[in-house]
């Protein structure tokens, strides 16, 4: 079997079924203040796919800053980015400080064809704000992304990051002009700005984190990772994986532990779940045959395994994944994950 080399982030954020969009271009004048409920609560009020859902704010002019409960407050300048992974509740706020207001109080009944402007605040300096989500599945869930911070800001202010503030300035000014092609164009820009700063978080991590991102620097847990995403239906042992890592069962097993806080094989068999997931939602496999291509004895085990990983039976998997909309089955097929082999089925590791 011929190994080719694995994109780890790019299979994991195609598991997530990733879709971005922009819904508010934000005019603040000072003085101003508002708050934002958890994302999965504002997300019930919006027209989203999901309740797992990643805010994010572009500060397209001027400046402001940002409280987060039990963080220092981040002052955001113009071409910053700030997301939050886990859709904490927060406040924006102009200079001086007045009480704020609830975002959703802003909003105009839907439904909205375009980005919806806000407006708010007094007479003085205007703030213009670009917000959008980022809607994936089982979010919160998702071992990889369960050791980010609450909130990622970007300032991509040096040479290395002129790809980025591009495509944030790019971003801002899609929302702002709404020319022809503008809403089509702008949830790609959205995925490929959070992808690039993923990355860049990803490249500055320091030596002693720990987490999906900082495993995939480190030269043996990342040399384990890429193989199994490369072959994920191989035969994998960890006798066989650590001989292909150059190095002993011990020190791949220790490696994995620190930083993903469990074994190879158990993070190898959570993945080929995943992309279980993926076939029962993108394809009309039976799910017997899901079950064998996966490794599982019986489609028996596969359900029992399939439930305690997602909550629910592959059945109900799929059926929930055909109740949503067109729009949304069509997002969730554009990017694909690792495939289901189609050749003669695994055995069990």
């Amino acid at each position: 079997m011929t190994e080719t080399p694995a994109d780890l982030l790019s299979d994991v954020l195609g598991s997530m079924h990733l879709a971005g969009t922009v819904l508010f271009r934000a005019e603040f004048r000072e003085p101003w203040a508002v708050t934002t409920p958890e994302a999965c609560q504002l997300a019930r009020l919006l027209p989203l796919r999901t309740e797992r859902v990643i805010p994010f704010h572009i500060i397209a002019s001027g400046e402001c800053w940002m409280e987060l409960n039990e963080h220092p407050a981040v002052r955001l300048s113009e071409g910053d980015v700030v997301v939050l992974p886990y859709g904490d509740s927060h406040r924006l706020r102009g200079r001086e400080p007045v009480l704020p207001m609830q975002v959703g109080s802003l909003l105009p009944n839907p439904p909205w064809t375009d980005v919806v402007v806000i407006e708010h605040g007094g007479a003085g300096p205007n703030t213009r704000i670009i917000c959008g989500f980022l809607q994936c599945d089982e979010l919160l869930f998702h071992p990889v992304l369960c050791h980010l911070p609450r909130l990622l800001h970007v300032s991509p202010a040096c040479p290395a990051d002129e790809w980025l503030a591009s495509t944030v300035r790019h971003t801002a000014a899609q929302a702002s002009s709404l020319r022809p092609g503008s809403r089509s164009l702008l949830p790609r820009l959205t995925e490929l700005m959070f992808v690039e700063i993923l990355r860049k978080y990803m490249q500055e991590l320091p030596a002693n984190e720990i987490g999906w991102f900082a495993a995939i620097n480190d030269q043996v847990a990342g040399a384990g990772l890429r193989h199994m995403h490369a072959m994920p239906f191989h035969h994998w042992t960890v006798d066989s994986l650590a001989r292909r890592v150059g190095v002993s069962r011990s020190v791949l097993a220790g490696r994995f532990k620190h930083f993903l806080d469990q074994p190879p094989m158990q993070y190898l068999g959570h993945w080929r779940l995943r992309l279980a997931a993926h076939a029962l939602t993108s394809t009309a496999t039976p799910i017997k045959s899901i079950a064998c291509q996966t490794g599982y004895e019986s489609e028996a085990s596969f359900s029992r395994a399939f439930r305690r990983h997602f909550g629910v039976p592959p059945g109900d998997w799929r059926r929930r994944a055909r109740s949503t909309s067109p729009a949304a089955a069509s997002n969730m097929l554009r990017r694909p994950s690792s495939t289901m082999p189609s050749a003669t089925p695994t055995p069990n590791t």
